[in-house]
């Protein structure tokens, strides 16, 4: 079941590539629109050691920032108590860096509520490329891997095989955005049909371990991609008994909750 009072991937001022939109206004957008579950997910900071491979060096909040952005969320849960708010992170799957994101930030998992697991970057012959930064430097991944479906195989593949590290210890209970790469699919040629062993076995594997799965509504607002993400593999996940969580992943506030009512027509497909 599908509790469409609820966003569970949201981000803030705090993330270095959204809005200047305050708190405040995110909160005032879901009361708008009904909504009555808010997770802030910012993306959490990365290891040390990682060396931002976008253009722009701005996948994540800075580490000093954290603490920061917990209080705001505290801050927020007090003033609004009428409002289930969570203070959650979206956490990078990086392979080749998972001890470190453990270590770094384990220490700060006794407050969060619940975080969202994702991967935005893939690992190929021993470099991290960017999946969603920009349609040039997708294209440039297509090419080091031979084709779009190569690419959605390889991006199943890494964050099945990254499910083995122990997630829980940060509150992950949910995978992002599961077919990102779909952002740009209308630049493609290319037939789901042949990734859906890797497909299945991502599934698989998330259902084994507990995970479930955002529902994520952005998708919409690409101009490439046109769907919201992972609703192609909403009935096989079903069918496997992993649950849903809609999240609108905004950067922005008005953004809050959007696409929300083209999923809930498909609610009986799911």
């Amino acid at each position: 079941m599908i509790d469409f009072t609820r966003d569970g991937h949201l981000h803030t001022p705090f993330c270095p590539h959204g809005s200047t939109d305050p708190l405040q206004a995110y909160v005032e957008q879901a009361l708008a629109r009904g909504i009555k579950t808010l997770t802030f997910t910012e993306h959490a900071p990365l290891p040390a050691r990682f060396q931002d491979p976008t253009p722009d060096k701005d996948s994540a909040m800075a580490f000093e920032l954290l603490p920061d952005y917990i209080e705001a969320v505290q801050s927020l849960k007090r003033k609004y108590p009428e409002l289930d708010l969570r203070l959650g992170l979206e956490i990078d799957y990086l392979p080749g860096y998972e001890a470190e994101t453990l270590a770094l930030l384990e220490p700060y998992a006794d407050v969060l509520d619940e975080t969202i697991l994702s991967q935005h970057f893939l690992l190929i012959a021993g470099e991290l490329l960017p999946v969603d930064f920009s349609l040039e430097t997708f294209h440039i991944l297509v090419e080091r891997v031979g084709s779009f479906e190569a690419v959605m195989k390889q991006y199943y593949s890494a964050l099945a095989a990254g499910l083995v590290f122990p997630w829980e210890r940060l509150k992950v209970d949910r995978i992002g955005h599961i077919d990102l790469p779909i952002k740009y699919q209308t630049k493609y040629v290319w037939d789901r049909s042949n990734v859906l062993a890797e497909q299945s076995r991502l599934l698989q594997t998330m259902a084994a371990r507990g995970f479930g799965l955002d529902l994520n509504t952005a998708g919409l607002r690409k101009p490439e991609c046109g769907q919201p993400y992972a609703i192609d593999v909403a009935s096989e996940a079903a069918r496997l008994g992993i649950p849903f969580v809609l999240g609108s992943d905004a950067h922005i506030a008005k953004d809050v909750g959007a696409g929300f009512e083209t999923i809930q027509k498909k609610a009986t497909f799911l």
